[in-house]
Order: C-alpha cells, then sequence, then structure tokens
C-alpha cells in the first residue's frame, strides 16, 4: 500500500510543525496562510510512504527515528 500527501518542512522547529496536507493545492494554500516558503518553511514537496498494513505504517512512524522524514 502507499500513502501519499504533501509536505512544506518547517525549518525553525520540530518536524511535527510541518505543513502536510492532501492535495499539492491545499498545502501550497496552508504555506501561504504561514507567510510562504523562506525563512520559516521549505518549498512544498511529495512524500510517499510505502506500507504492508496499517500496523507496519505505524511502525514507520514511531519507530526509532519516528517518521523524522515524513
Amino acid at each position: 500500500m502507499k500513502l501519499t500527501y504533501w509536505k512544506a518542512a518547517c525549518l525553525y522547529d520540530s518536524n511535527c510543525y510541518s505543513i502536510r496536507a492532501k492535495t499539492k493545492k491545499e498545502c501550497k494554500r496552508l504555506l501561504e496562510e504561514a507567510g510562504g516558503a523562506g525563512e520559516d518553511y521549505d518549498e512544498v514537496e511529495k512524500v510517499v510512504i510505502e506500507y504492508k498494513d496499517g500496523f507496519d505504517l505505524m511502525m514507520e512512524l514511531i519507530g526509532y527515528e519516528g517518521g523524522s522524514d515524513y
């Protein structure tokens, strides 16, 4: 299975503050509301996570790296 979403990484703080959305259009809108890319956020990028089932996805996100790339 595959989970795809769009992300503008937070550059000034933890990854948990990054902007994420289901569509590129929505992510760009949220990014603009937050002041746009530049000092605080990176450009919008596509993120794809491949997993076998819901449990595999959970383990990927809470594992050692804690989903730091996502």
